[in-house]
């Protein structure tokens, strides 16, 4: 069996998205370690030590197939930002897009017939659900209580829970 060339590269693109998103959630932990946000920043280095571990999945399958895969560059992420509420809500813009990208991997394997390329974007298809709910739970806090600064110490407090 060998893989589509759609599919591969699909996946190839998969590895790309996943670094570009490690780089953008350490870019947003140096951001949140150098405003004082410990908390969040360990949270965000930790997603972005995640994100790579995502990439592995792509890389690993292409080469279960004897192939390989191909890096590409990686554009440099934005550097500044206003508040950790803009970080909150960028991230939940992300893992919208990237979830997108994975159901779209999912569909295509599917109507290719793909069943073990199927099976790894069932796997990132679920991982997006835990990385929305995440997003989506801080974006909600932020949109009940508001973004004061009591609110931000309140949550960069609470986020060691998550560590």
């Amino acid at each position: 069996m060998t893989l589509n060339n759609k599919i591969v590269a699909l996946l190839n693109f998969r590895i790309q998205q996943e670094e570009e998103s490690s780089r953008i959630y350490e870019q947003f932990a140096l951001w949140l370690d150098n405003k004082g946000f410990k908390n969040f920043a360990a949270l965000y280095y930790k997603y972005a030590h995640e994100e790579l571990t995502h990439a592995k999945f792509a890389k690993d399958h292409l080469l279960a197939f004897g192939i390989e895969p191909q890096l590409t560059k990686l554009p440099a992420p934005d550097l500044e930002f206003d508040s950790l509420k803009e970080i909150l809500y960028l991230t939940l813009e992300h893992e919208q897009e990237i979830t997108r990208q994975c159901n779209e991997l999912a569909g295509i394997a599917m109507q290719l017939n793909d069943f073990p390329t199927m099976t790894l974007g069932m796997k990132y298809c679920a991982e997006q659900i835990e990385e929305l709910d995440k997003a989506q739970t801080f974006v909600d806090q932020i949109e009940t209580f508001g973004d004061s600064k009591e609110v931000m110490i309140t949550l960069e407090h609470n986020v060691k829970d998550m560590l």
